[in-house]
């Protein structure tokens, strides 16, 4: 998710190549959201199965890299099991990464034990992270009444809170948010951001006829997790010391850092919705 600036320190370069890369992405991602099924499937699958590849690189050269050798395709059958409707599979899915991963590390390192329990929670670690939320995403948008809807909300809260809190932070920015992780953050932009993004949000669900009252608190929620789900990613990097998520060499959205830097507050937003339409049984 961008920053919140204080002030705007993208060159025009920049700037051009973020939206060149926007304006080719954008269509692709409503496109697939409104069609569903596999074409919303194969969008999903390899957004995360990048974006799990950065955060185990992310890690590199530290005790407790994850592995992408076990993560990504357990992540992958995740996925699948969601959007097939299989349970057994991700379940089997999670127990195999386990085993795998630490059968894996013990090879490679067998006489550390403890760094290879580590590495298999690190690996567990992209898994939740990433690829759960992404089939929360598909189970959204799976479902028999309202899914399209469901996913829109979801863009709603994280597009409104980014776009409107850089819009706001621009323009008003004066107090940093956490300046010891994310320097470029601001109070007023945060603020601006949620209180706007409550607008698209609620519009959508009126317009669309799927407003109920019991849906106001995931709505007043959703923009503070889209900032808190910024600024975990952004105290992730400072941990690990890497400016952005991408690899090296493999940098798929030009202009804006790397998946994981675009998906941060999504795929806490996914998670919250998600898990809030099943709590109140509209799911």
């Amino acid at each position: 998710m961008r920053d919140y600036l204080v002030t705007d320190s993208s060159s025009s370069a920049d700037l051009r190549e973020r939206l060149i890369t926007a304006s080719v992405l954008l269509p692709i991602a409503i496109l697939a959201s409104l069609a569903g099924g596999w074409p919303f499937a194969l969008l999903v699958l390899p957004v995360m199965c990048v974006g799990m590849l950065e955060f185990y690189v992310m890690e590199k050269d530290t005790t407790m890299q994850g592995s992408s050798l076990t993560g990504i395709p357990t992540g992958s059958a995740i996925v699948l099991g969601f959007f097939l409707g299989m349970d057994w599979l991700w379940q089997f899915a999670v127990i195999a990464s386990i085993a795998l991963t630490l059968m894996l590390e013990l090879y490679r390192q067998p006489q550390q034990p403890a760094r290879a329990m580590k590495q298999v929670g690190t690996t567990l670690c992209g898994v939740f992270y990433i690829a759960f939320p992404a089939s929360f995403l598909i189970s959204l948008r799976n479902a028999p009444q309202d899914g399209v809807i469901w996913l829109f909300v979801v863009y709603a809260i994280t597009w409104g809170t980014d776009t409107f809190g850089y819009v706001f932070g621009k323009a008003f920015g004066r107090t940093k948010l956490a300046p010891l992780i994310s320097p470029n953050k601001t109070v007023e932009g945060a603020v601006g951001g949620i209180l706007s993004a409550w607008v698209p949000s609620f519009c959508v669900l009126l317009f669309s006829g799927a407003f109920q009252p019991i849906l106001i608190p995931m709505i007043v929620a959703g923009p503070f997790l889209a900032v808190s789900g910024d600024l975990f990613e952004s105290a992730l990097k400072r941990f690990f010391r890497v400016k952005d998520s991408y690899v090296a060499g493999f940098n798929v959205l030009p202009g804006h850092g790397g998946v994981l830097d675009r998906i941060d507050a999504l795929v806490w937003v996914a998670s919250w919705v998600f898990l809030y339409l099943y709590a109140v049984g509209l799911l």
